[in-house]
């Protein structure tokens, strides 16, 4: 009986060092890193948000064209 003992203890530290730590590790690893992407409803929701802030941006560079046309010195008055 003692001898097995003996055989299990270091079986099992072999086992825990070498398999279940680096499964453990790598195992939050992949949860921390599926925790950074985006799921499908944010990233559809993203993408509008950018493609709102583009159109946004090209109509405040036409209204600065129309302005720059019509009243030049727009920029220097406060």
């Amino acid at each position: 009986m003692e001898y097995v003992i003996d055989g299990i203890v270091p079986i099992s530290a072999i086992l825990i060092l070498f398999l279940f730590l680096p499964w453990l590790v790598f195992h939050y690893l992949t949860q921390l890193r599926q925790a950074r992407q985006l799921d499908e409803d944010s990233q559809e929701l993203f993408e509008a948000t950018v493609h709102r802030v583009e159109v946004m941006e090209e109509r405040v560079h036409v209204l600065e064209r129309i302005l720059d046309n019509e009243v030049p010195d727009w920029r220097t008055r406060q």
